[in-house]
């Protein structure tokens, strides 16, 4: 049911345009004139809190003007007046900015409809929809607390400046472990702070010195984020341990939209700390770490995490980068029962919102993270860190600490490989294919001779992962614990190359396990000259034409695929096939 004043106000914008007794601006001819009783009883309470956080009576957060003076809004040319840019603005879903919680349909309605004299409506669950609430914490730090501040160093925002992140790197100020107890906001220059995140660098492996920043630097966790309209987060027992050594990365997001002329900025986060006592938290990556996204395609990335120690859960971010579009975990209980925890529709990047997450974790329950993609470029896409990479992460706060930052052990068992028949597999009966233990190992791929390609049948007979090195950003692979097995085969006929393999991939790197079924079916024609690289014009389970560097001798053909980048490591498949008789 709608609230009885966004009914009443949709009913009185429905209704036409002027007519109040007030005196309203002359407007332009044929321009709409919204009825100002409706503005003073129900829409200027919607979009002050909307909208007011960066158009108030003073505008901030880089907003050029306010939206609560009604002279105001319809002052200007018919079509580009404040109160047009409101109705198409808000009606499109571009507004409030990405980094704000949604408007609801029934007041976002409301408000377009009052701004076009009933002429405009809204597309319906615009913008990120959470099946959970946000995370709210008091309004008031504890009396008397310890803290600590974290701030921009009178960072200059030319008036030319819409798009800016800055990052600022602090040593922890602290000479024995403490408690993080609360994040509190220091807002310098309102006008153009645009949102804040508070990262941890517990290992000291991103810039020692301040730098211009687009994404989270390799290892960093997320502690704390800060958009207009959001607040402090504290905890309710306990907090965050901190210990000296420790570097803190602050990342302002600035954005100069009212063109503010000399403004420098000392915005930050305030810290606020305690001796270590009560619940001890930490924060675990549920989600995710290898994965990539086909060029001008959709996809997914899934991971599971067990839980092996009882464990609470409080809160948690999800994180995804540009492409990202739905983000979705649930709790498979030990016993089968499956609980929802949080899922997002309409993602938009710049919403890092943490959700209250309140659940209690047994051992032998696990945590399923799927994310979903919208790769419209023409490359590839790679999880990593980068501007460019993509994420699929609930950056979580759980008590006891994990034992470690991320948690994903995929969602099959890497030492089941079932073979079955690829998209694009040659048709016939499905032979019998032998397992084969593959390997990792940090070498360079042989430099490949070619050679006369004979017709036939060809089964797999090895597979190798040769890495350039061993550091996976989040930690070292570890080789004697890592496994990977794979059945599959490939076809040389008429001038046409298809490949159709399984694999089972178990990865540990340190504490982090991480498993992956990785099926490969791809076909394509080529030119059977004898040299290597032959170039495969893929035309089923790949796109454009694919080098692949190959070997020949008797019956044995090695063929090794392009290199790929996975995080930091860069990857070669090493296929080995003996021909079938």
């Amino acid at each position: 049911m709608k609230p009885r004043a966004v009914v009443a106000l949709s009913l009185l914008s429905l209704a036409g345009c002027g007519g109040e007794a007030t005196p309203t601006p002359t407007p332009a001819p044929g321009a709409c004139v919204p009825p100002r009783a409706a503005w003073d009883a129900t829409v200027r309470p919607l979009v002050t809190q909307h909208c007011g956080s960066c158009h108030g009576v003073a505008p901030t957060a880089g907003a050029p003007y306010t939206l609560l003076d009604y002279d105001a809004l319809l002052r200007g040319a018919n079509g580009a007046r404040p109160v047009d840019r409101v109705a198409v603005r808000l009606g499109e879903g571009t507004m409030p900015p990405p980094s704000a919680p949604t408007v609801a349909d029934d007041a976002r309605r409301a408000i377009v409809q009052w701004a076009s004299c009933g002429a405009a409506n809204i597309t319906p669950g615009g913008g990120v929809r959470a099946s959970a609430p946000v995370f709210r914490s008091p309004a008031q730090a504890p009396a008397g607390m310890e803290h600590f501040d974290l701030k921009a160093r009178d960072f200059a925002v030319a008036p030319d400046v819409t798009d800016r992140y800055q990052c600022f790197v602090f040593d922890a100020p602290v000479t024995a472990d403490r408690f993080i107890r609360r994040f509190d906001l220091l807002l310098d220059e309102a006008r153009v702070v645009h949102h804040i995140v508070l990262l941890r660098d517990p290992d000291r492996t991103g810039p020692a010195a301040d730098f211009q920043c687009a994404s989270m630097p390799q290892s960093s966790e997320y502690l704390y984020a800060w958009a207009p309209g959001q607040s402090a987060f504290e905890f309710p027992d306990g907090g965050l341990r901190v210990r000296p050594g420790h570097r803190f990365i602050l990342q302002l997001h600035y954005n100069n939209g009212a063109r503010v002329p000399d403004v420098t900025d000392s915005s930050g986060v305030r810290v606020y700390h305690t001796t270590p006592q009560g619940a001890e938290y930490g924060m675990v990556a549920y989600g995710p770490v290898g994965f990539q996204v086909a060029a001008r395609s959709e996809g997914s990335a899934q991971s599971g995490c067990t839980v092996r120690a009882p464990s609470r859960l409080l809160a948690g971010m999800p994180h995804m980068h540009e492409i990202g579009t739905t983000f979705t975990q649930e709790i498979v209980r030990a016993g089968g029962a499956r609980e929802p925890l949080i899922s997002l529709t309409g993602w938009r990047f710049e919403t890092q919102l943490f959700y209250d997450l309140p659940k209690t974790l047994a051992v032998g329950d696990r945590i399923t993270t799927r994310c979903g993609y919208n790769n419209t470029t023409a490359a590839a896409v790679r999880s990593g860190s980068g501007t460019r990479d993509e994420m699929c992460f609930n950056f979580a706060y759980v008590t006891p600490p994990p034992p470690a930052r991320y948690c994903d052990e995929g969602t099959v068992d890497p030492t089941m490989v079932t073979y079955a028949p690829g998209a694009c597999a040659r048709p016939g009966p499905i032979a019998e294919l032998p397992l084969i233990e593959g390997s990792l190992r940090v070498a360079e791929a042989p430099t490949a001779t070619g050679g006369a390609l004979p017709s036939g049948r060809w089964t797999l007979s090895g597979h190798a992962l040769l890495l350039n090195s061993l550091n996976a950003g989040i930690g070292d692979i570890e080789l004697m614990r890592s496994t990977l097995r794979s059945r599959g085969q490939a076809w040389v006929e008429g001038g046409r190359f298809t490949v159709d393999i399984v694999s089972g991939l178990h990865v540990q790197i340190g504490a982090v396990p991480l498993d992956r079924g990785i099926p490969v079916s791809f076909s394509g024609t080529f030119t059977p000259n004898g040299t290597s690289p032959m170039t495969v014009a893929a035309d089923c389970g790949l796109t454009g034409n694919v080098p692949l560097a190959y070997s020949v001798s008797g019956d044995e053909l090695t063929v090794w695929t392009p290199a790929q980048m996975t995080g930091p490591v860069r990857i070669v498949s090493e296929y080995r096939f003996r021909r079938a008789m």
